[in-house]
């Protein structure tokens, strides 16, 4: 009878790899070298990082949509202009671009896309404007700290 003693190595070797590439990808995400003041670079072809902008150019208009329509006491158009960009939009991103972003670069563009879906909410139940707009600003944060840790070069 032979040993399968070096097989179960080689699986062994072959599964810590896999393993390695798994977690290099998913945490990691395709990241460079951190820049003179901290941030992170996000490594992605031409047409992936215009994706990303012009998603991040999406919430941005969206936010001063939602924040003309708050001034307005516009329930209506605050829900019409926060829904879109919610957790349906997540699904619009292309899975070999979400594979090349770190972990938490998604865990903050998730967040984010979900807090949209709770200002779209709240508008529905008709909630104060104030506490829409207290949920739009800690929401911002997520701005705020995505862009203090991450940069898209060319």
């Amino acid at each position: 009878m032979k040993s399968t003693k070096p097989h179960w190595i080689a699986i062994g070797l072959l599964s810590a790899l896999l393993l390695a590439g798994v977690v290099k990808v998913v945490v990691l995400g395709s990241t460079g070298e951190k820049a003179a003041d901290g941030r992170t670079a996000l490594l992605l072809e031409p047409a992936e990082r215009q994706a990303v902008l012009g998603e991040m150019r999406l919430l941005l208009e969206s936010t001063q949509s939602i924040v003309e329509a708050l001034a307005n006491d516009d329930l209506t158009a605050v829900e019409a202009a926060a829904r879109p960009i919610g957790s349906a939009a997540i699904a619009t991103v292309d899975f070999s671009l979400r594979a090349k972003l770190p972990l938490d670069f998604k865990k903050l563009g998730f967040g984010t896309h979900y807090a949209f879906d709770d200002i779209a909410n709240m508008a529905n139940e008709k909630q104060p404007a104030k506490a829409i707009q207290m949920k739009l600003a800690e929401t911002m944060n997520n701005c705020l700290a995505c862009h203090a840790a991450y940069y898209l070069p060319e």
